[in-house]
């Protein structure tokens, strides 16, 4: 029973070391999309002023699915393209979905939604657009 208890324990240990959650995301300085309100926002308003004015920048967004499980995008511009690098591995929901994937992708643009900012990377390789991030309007976001 002992070890059994010491397994258990080791297992969850090892789960827990695992996790990425919303906070240490947030610590770690991750815009961080949590359906509601959106943290770090201003890390995201950095990279894409980068972009307008051709400088080379990167940001991590992760995004939250209602059940808590994240999907990061990692994006670096490097002052001509935006490379984007998805990370579904701790995603629990993510289907048929890729754990990773890459996109390069010519430009961002936002959208300027009834209730939502939605921001939308285009000129993709290997689609036309992929969302990045959604932002709303009525709530208040750390900035």
């Amino acid at each position: 029973m002992k070890k059994f208890l010491l397994c258990w324990f080791g297992v969850i240990l090892l789960l827990s070391a695992c996790a990425y959650d919303s906070t240490k995301a947030v610590k770690n300085g991750d815009v961080v999309n949590m359906h509601g309100p959106v943290y770090n926002l201003f890390q995201f308003e950095r990279f894409v002023e980068s972009i307008h004015q051709q400088k080379k920048d990167e940001v991590r967004i992760t995004n939250y699915s209602l059940e808590g499980d994240p999907t990061i995008y990692n994006l670096s511009y490097d002052g001509a393209s935006i490379d984007l690098r998805i990370d579904r591995s701790k995603n629990k929901n993510r289907g048929d979905a890729p754990a990773k994937e890459q996109l390069t992708c010519s430009t961002i643009v936002e959208e300027d939604g009834e209730q939502l900012f939605i921001y939308t990377l285009e000129g993709c390789d290997r689609v036309d657009s992929f969302t990045i991030l959604s932002v709303a309007k009525e709530h208040d976001h750390d900035h």
